[in-house]
């Protein structure tokens, strides 16, 4: 009985370790039929690689060689146009040595230059194999002459259209003018027959055949002042060609904000003659007006000019400066606190510089002047704010007030005002005018702020805490149109 457990052991044993056998050995015959398989496979590539040994086809799709054998034409380039077929794939398509363009179906593309004469278009197509395919035909580029004699087509070349925009580029301009002078040069091969331009699509001018002349090399040459609205302004030329219509556009951003502010801050508190008093409170209060200018509104400190107790000849140099320095469409704005005195006698008033004497003149800076600066420097609005006795002596008139302008209308039209503290009349060296034209200043929150606006809300303040009442008008003679000063506050 043992003797036959024994015997069943080793061959349960025995059934064991022939499994764990067989399963090893299927293993590797597993692997090897992988090995033999890849193995196949490459040698199948390989024998098919060195089967292939038929170059690809090349059909030429254009010129006709059907037609005509040799093609002739006066073009002075030639658009070659073919298929290519290969089992293997297409690696590359050369056309008189320039790589053609291919497509995944096999078209390709060249464009050939023509000699006058004959030409040689040697095409040459290479598949992954390397296996290469040569086709050659001539082509004739004969002359417009020939080509008439015989009655083979002239051909015209494409027509060619330009508008350019003088120092235009894809960025927007940015103005603080209401205008844009537009200046350009259209060319085009074709006839033009009409020409129009549009702002935000609106119509603004159009030129009809009869009126489109040639000058230079321009077929047209763009002179165009366009009107722009607050904002952005995408103003387009538009041309008719026997064949097409061409397009340019270009975005000019109009806004208060790119307008250059410029500002004189005159402060004399001391004087060298010892027969003028000397005051307190200038050169704190135009220190004042200055932080307030350049912290809060659109002036810029390099454009700001502060004289502290300066002389009638710093004054009269720093204005003859400007003449140069600002521009029609800038922005001035001068402000003087310190001594002023009446001449009722010659019906003259005159600003006192730290160098006046008392007893003679010269030295005095006359209203008279003043005013003439103001009409040889060239802005678009300029503003006088005078705090100083008989400052009212700047007008020969004064206006009515009137807040029905819109902004956008007031800061279009030219504008020279005067804003001062008193009349014809002295006033105390501390200031009611000044604290509440400061005050106004500083609590304003709208971005535009008009110069009467400003004059309008501390008036009647100035007038209830003090003995003086203060003017508002314009400087006559220098150029004044009706417009405004406008303060514009930073963004």
């Amino acid at each position: 009985m043992k003797r036959l457990i024994t015997i069943l052991s080793a061959i349960v044993l025995t059934g064991a370790c022939m499994a764990q056998v067989t399963e090893v050995k299927s293993g590797v015959v597993q692997m090897n039929i992988s090995k033999k398989a890849a193995d196949t496979k490459k040698v199948a590539d390989e024998q098919r690689a060195l089967a292939d040994n038929i170059p690809p086809t090349i059909i030429i799709l254009s010129p006709d060689l059907m037609a005509d054998p040799s093609p002739k034409s006066t073009s002075k380039t030639l658009m070659v146009r073919g298929k290519v077929e290969d089992a293997g794939g297409i690696f590359e398509v050369m056309v008189n040595g320039v790589e053609a363009k291919v497509s995944s179906e096999g078209i390709f593309l060249a464009e050939i230059p023509q000699a006058f004469g004959r030409n040689t278009i040697r095409i040459v197509a290479t598949d992954v194999s390397l296996n290469r395919n040569t086709f050659e035909f001539q082509t004739e580029r004969l002359t417009d002459e020939i080509a008439a004699q015989l009655n083979i087509p002239v051909e015209k070349p494409a027509n060619t259209y330009s508008i350019d925009i003088f120092e235009s580029d894809n960025e927007p301009k940015v103005t603080a003018s209401d205008r844009f002078e537009m200046k350009g040069c259209i060319k085009s091969s074709a006839k033009i027959k009409q020409i129009m331009i549009y702002r935000n699509e609106s119509f603004v001018n159009g030129y009809p055949a009869a009126q489109i002349n040639k000058t230079g090399e321009c077929d047209f040459a763009i002179s165009e002042t366009i009107p722009l609205v607050l904002g952005s302004n995408i103003i387009e030329v538009v041309f008719y060609a026997d064949d097409d219509t061409v397009r340019k556009s270009l975005q000019v951003d109009y806004t208060f904000h790119a307008a250059r502010n410029f500002a004189l801050i005159v402060a004399n508190e001391t004087y060298d003659d010892p027969a003028i008093t000397d005051l307190g409170q200038p050169v704190k209060d135009a220190t004042e007006l200055y932080n307030t200018l350049t912290g809060l509104y659109n002036f810029d400190k390099p454009n700001v000019v502060f004289l502290k107790n300066p002389t009638k000849a710093e004054i009269i140099g720093t204005l003859h400066s400007f003449r140069s320095l600002i521009g029609p469409n800038d922005n001035l704005l001068i402000f003087y606190a310190g001594h002023g005195f009446w001449d009722e006698g010659m019906g003259v008033g005159y600003w006192l510089p730290r160098d006046a004497n008392k007893g003679n003149p010269v030295n005095w800076l006359p209203n008279t002047d003043l005013t003439n600066y103001l009409g040889a420097i060239k802005t678009r609005h300029t503003l006088l704010i005078a705090d100083a006795c008989f400052s009212g002596g700047i007008f020969k008139t004064r206006s009515a007030f009137s807040n029905t302008f819109a902004v956008e209308k007031l800061y279009q039209l030219n504008s020279r005002k005067a804003i001062t503290s008193g009349t014809l009349t002295e006033v105390p060296d501390k200031s009611a005018f000044f604290q509440y034209f400061i005050k106004n200043l500083k609590e304003n929150a709208s971005e535009y702020l008009p110069a009467e606006q400003l004059f309008s809300q501390m008036r009647i303040a100035v007038i209830n805490n003090s003995e003086n009442v203060p003017q508002f008008g314009t400087i006559q003679n220098v150029g004044d149109e009706g417009g405004d000063f406008i303060f514009i506050k930073r963004k």
